[in-house]
């Protein structure tokens, strides 16, 4: 709000502003400027007036002379050497012409006195000093109207303040998955039009994520019906050898896991579900988890090399499996022999490490291999296997948990894959699963 407020804030007093310099321009050159120039007009008649009748008296008697005249002026008239004032050129050469010249810093008139090296000196003058008094009150009044503009504003603005922050707060939750949240304003806010605008947006993206949900549950449905209905015409036939036969099963499971793949992913992407928490002891499950992984693939050395116990906080241990496995058996799929396996805990944030010995990947390579169906040639390609939704499906859990994955270069000279999430956030963790 304090933003808003001070740029409203300065818009309108810069427009009070504008309107007031004009209207004090319009004075300035008219009632000011003639009354400037009528106390002008009647100085200089007096002066006159004054040093006609000094003329002809010594310079001895002009201080009596003046005392004798009953001139009952509200303002001192004397008569003062002409060194005593520090003036420019130009108001010198008017004191020789015999024209008056007024001290503005003095609120003092003078004239020179003919033959003479003495001034006729008028003032303070009252309207003079009161000018200057004028301009100090302009100055304070302006500064009393921009405090007093401040409560009109404040007091105009706060409602409408309110109802943003009551559609930030909205937005927000709608963001975070809370599909249900609707907001709905009273009939004299201004806002009211957006809160139904809002309303209608967020019915139409519900509308939009179930009909997701129920094509992607339709396909996968569909798509498993004929695949095990060719599975088992698959075992009954006889007239296919037995590689034939082999080589039809690969490409089924691989349809299988590839359906599988599309509805986790899928599902990773609905944000009206809640992960199911629980708190596990990690370390023991990843320890007996990687022994698992390298009793069903001996053919490579898949290791614990570092494992940091402690409290790992609430976690939904389906997707914690599904990040281990997915990062291992893309670390199977490109490593030469070695792959190993790290978590530790440090200053509330866990993090999971999966290093290989295979071929890397490139630096300019590293945030597109967490894309969608993406495969990096030449090293990582369809001949490897998979469907390129592995790494994906984890980027995606990631984002679940407040966490992030990335990639690196690992000192066994593959790929490092890092996953890690702040453990005090995945406590009370409500996201997609």
């Amino acid at each position: 709000m304090k933003k808003l407020f001070v740029q409203f804030y300065l818009l309108l007093f810069v427009c009070f502003l504008v309107m007031t310099m004009l209207v004090g321009l319009v004075y300035k050159f008219t009632a000011e400027r003639a009354g400037r120039q009528s106390l002008d007009d009647l100085m200089k008649s007096s002066l006159n007036l004054i040093r006609s009748e000094l003329r002809e008296i010594p310079p001895r008697d002009w201080s009596k002379t003046l005392k004798q005249l009953d001139l009952n002026l509200s303002f001192d008239l004397r008569i003062e050497p002409l060194n005593k004032f520090q003036l420019a050129e130009s108001s010198m050469e008017h004191l020789r012409r015999g024209d008056i010249v007024a001290l503005d810093d003095q609120y003092t008139f003078i004239q020179r006195i003919p033959r003479s090296h003495y001034v006729l000196a008028v003032g303070p003058v009252p309207y003079l000093y009161y000018l200057h008094e004028m301009r100090l009150l302009d100055v304070a009044l302006l500064a009393i109207i921009a405090v007093s503009l401040a409560f009109p504003v404040f007091i105009w603005m706060r409602p409408h303040w309110q109802d943003m922050l009551r559609l930030e707060t909205a937005a927000q939750r709608f963001g975070e998955g809370h599909l249900t949240e609707r907001i709905h304003f009273d009939s004299m806010s201004s806002f009211e039009r957006l809160g139904v605008v809002f309303n209608q947006m967020a019915d139409n993206i519900n509308t939009l994520i179930a009909s997701k949900k129920q094509l992607t549950d339709g396909i996968a449905h569909e798509l498993r019906t004929p695949l095990v209905r060719l599975r088992y015409r698959l075992e009954m036939s006889e007239n296919l050898t037995e590689s034939e036969s082999q080589a039809l099963n690969r490409d089924i499971g691989q349809l299988e896991a590839l359906i599988d793949e599309l509805l986790t992913y899928a599902r990773l992407d609905r944000p009206q579900n809640e992960l199911i928490l629980t708190t596990p002891d990690l370390p023991a499950w990843i320890s007996a988890h990687v022994d698992d992984i390298q009793t069903v693939n001996p053919q490579r050395d898949v290791s614990l090399v570092q494992l940091t116990p402690g409290h790992y906080g609430a976690l939904d241990m389906r997707l914690m499996e599904r990040v281990l496995d997915n990062l291992v058996n893309n670390a199977m799929r490109y490593s030469r022999q070695q792959i190993q396996v790290s978590l530790t805990l440090n200053a509330g944030r866990a993090t999971l490490l999966v290093d290989d010995d295979g071929p890397g990947i490139a630096p300019d390579e590293r945030e597109r291999v967490f894309e969608p169906f993406v495969r990096l040639d030449p090293s990582r390609d369809r001949a490897t296997g998979g469907c390129g939704l592995g790494l994906a499906i984890v980027h995606s859990i990631g984002h679940a948990m407040s966490g992030e994955v990335t990639c690196d270069a690992s000192p066994l000279g593959g790929a490092r894959f890092c996953f890690s999430w702040p453990v005090h956030v995945s406590q009370n963790l409500n996201a997609p699963a």
